[in-house]
């Protein structure tokens, strides 16, 4: 049961779009709906760029004061990265709470988080992300009270300010020292002849429950996105190898989320091959989407087709013909390369072939 009620909005910057900023908007509107937000209405400005003031055009921005008076929302959460000064604007001029889709990451992934790293790495995003607005909300509220150099107002407004830049550093001290150690643990099991293969993807692929069908373990899986924050290690019986469970992406990740979630993309770039989980029951346009945004981010991190195998999960939910479609749009993009294997976790289905394919790929050493 939705406990609470949010208006969407987008600028969207391409007027040739007709497609790709729907596929935003419902991946938007998916994580919201995991946050126990009803959608009661979308906003779609078309505009050459968006507005430094308001994000929105300030006739749109009237449209949209309107609706929120007849709608009632308790958020309304813009799919475009939000600047503090439009935040600011449009929370006074709307009467509600304003958040970008940034946000609704940070506020799942908060959530999700049960562990020391993954609660650190999520309170130093969010330190970062709400840092810029702290300043001009705190520059404002004191401005009136400043009388001359030094007085209350400036007081109480460096005050509140070195007191979020000390809590940042001592984050980015704690995390670094815990990437140290990671870091010295990976090579560890590298010099002993290990392999090391991560399971990456889209959050709600299926990442966890195939770590669970190689490994044997049996850790939560849930429909909730970003159940996985950080890496869960695992071994597939008879080889000398490591199985790594990785935080799931999600479209258009902001880059400063990345760069919070060092450690994990430490096993990613550390591994021998990395297994792309992608859910083959997606609809073709987005299930395109999300393999490029994939390769991209691999990319970033150095590494290359040649390492890559592909695990089309939940091949039981869509009919031959549906999945020949699909292989022949990941054919496109991928090349005739790299292995496609279709599984289901859930029927337990193609599980075996996986792991010969990556014995083949990799050349893992059987343990005798």
């Amino acid at each position: 049961m939705p406990r609470y009620r949010a208006m969407t909005g987008i600028v969207k910057t391409n007027v040739h779009d007709h497609n790709m900023y729907t596929i935003r908007m419902s991946e938007l509107e998916s994580l919201l709906k995991a946050l126990s937000y009803s959608i009661i209405g979308r906003i779609v400005q078309v505009r050459p760029k968006e507005a430094v003031d308001f994000m929105f055009g300030k006739g749109k921005v009237e449209e949209i004061r309107e609706k929120v008076k007849m709608l009632d929302p308790d958020v309304f959460v813009i799919y475009n990265t939000l600047s503090s000064k439009q935040k600011w604007n449009l929370e006074r001029r709307l009467g509600i709470e304003v958040i970008d889709r940034y946000d609704v990451t940070l506020m799942i992934f908060s959530e999700a988080a049960s562990d020391i790293l993954s609660k650190l790495q999520i309170e130093l995003a969010t330190l970062e992300k709400a840092f810029p607005y702290a300043k001009l909300s705190a520059s404002i509220k004191y401005k009136r009270v400043r009388a001359g150099f030094r007085g209350g107002g400036e007081y109480a407004y460096h005050k509140q300010i070195r007191a979020i830049q000390r809590r940042i550093k001592l984050l980015r001290k704690k995390i670094d020292k815990l990437s140290n150690q990671k870091e010295l643990e990976i090579m560890r099991r590298l010099s002993d002849g290990a392999s090391i293969i991560v399971l990456t993807g889209y959050y709600n692929a299926g990442k966890t429950s195939l770590f669970n069908a190689l490994t044997g373990f049996n850790k939560p899986v849930s429909d909730v996105p970003f159940t996985t924050l950080s890496s869960k290690y695992g071994g597939i019986e008879g080889l000398n190898t490591y199985v790594v469970d990785t935080i799931g992406f999600v479209l258009d990740l902001d880059p400063r989320l990345i760069a919070s979630f060092q450690l994990n993309l430490l096993d990613i770039k550390c591994s021998q091959k990395q297994v792309l989980v992608i859910d083959i029951s997606d609809k073709p346009d987005l299930m395109r989407v999300k393999v490029s945004e994939s390769l991209k981010i691999l990319g970033n991190l150095g590494k290359e087709r040649d390492s890559l195998v592909i695990a089309a999960n939940k091949v039981d939910l869509i009919e031959g013909y549906q999945y020949s479609l699909r292989e022949d749009v990941l054919r496109k993009i991928l090349g005739n390369n790299v292995p496609i294997i279709p599984i289901s976790t859930k029927k337990e289905l193609g599980i075996g072939n996986l792991v010969k394919e990556l014995v083949r790929r990799t050349k893992i050493p059987v343990v005798e």
